[in-house]
């Protein structure tokens, strides 16, 4: 089963278009029989879980020891002791990443993950910005980048206009091409 980590806002509540969104995505990836993978909290970390549960998929919240306790759509946790910890797991227990409009943290989720790539110190894999507003961002990502790591940053990002589409982008589905 390939996992697929899943960040944005932990604003979101039932009902607003984001939090449908990422219900979506989560009911997208369990259908095409991947893990959701995410912070495990609130907004769009609910979402996606709960979609997936409706799907009767599974997902993995990764969260921190002693910061509360995950949502409850979450089916199995992973804790890690600070922040750092976290993102190297949320890094690297997932096949593939995809990010959801909005929100500062997933913002530092979003360029610590470029990062990442560019200094090899995660294999590059699809990243998936659904929508465009994080287009601002990883132009600056990729222009501040250099050499080869650059190279393999551009060539793993993909652009989503919907839920089911960044998943099909996610999971690497042969014939699905990306919305640049």
């Amino acid at each position: 089963m390939l996992s697929i980590a899943v960040f944005g806002s932990s604003l979101p509540r039932p009902g607003d278009s984001a939090y449908e969104e990422a219900r979506a995505l989560g009911r997208a990836l369990a259908r095409r029989e991947a893990r959701v993978v995410c912070g495990g909290y609130a907004g769009v970390m609910e979402a996606a879980c709960r979609g997936a549960s409706e799907e009767g998929g599974e997902s993995l919240g990764v969260i921190l020891a002693g910061r509360g306790e995950p949502n409850s759509f979450v089916t199995s946790t992973v804790e890690a002791r600070d922040l750092a910890e976290r993102l190297t797991r949320l890094r690297d227990l997932s096949d593939g990443w995809i990010f959801l409009p909005h929100g500062l943290g997933t913002m530092l989720e979003l360029v610590w993950l470029a990062e990442s790539i560019v200094k090899r110190e995660a294999v590059a894999r699809p990243l998936v910005l659904l929508g465009d507003f994080w287009r601002p961002t990883l132009d600056v990502a990729l222009r501040e980048a250099t050499g080869s790591g650059a190279e393999a940053l551009a060539a793993w990002v993909r652009w989503a206009k919907g839920p089911e589409e960044a998943a099909a982008l996610a999971l690497g589905e042969a014939g699905v091409i990306s919305s640049q």
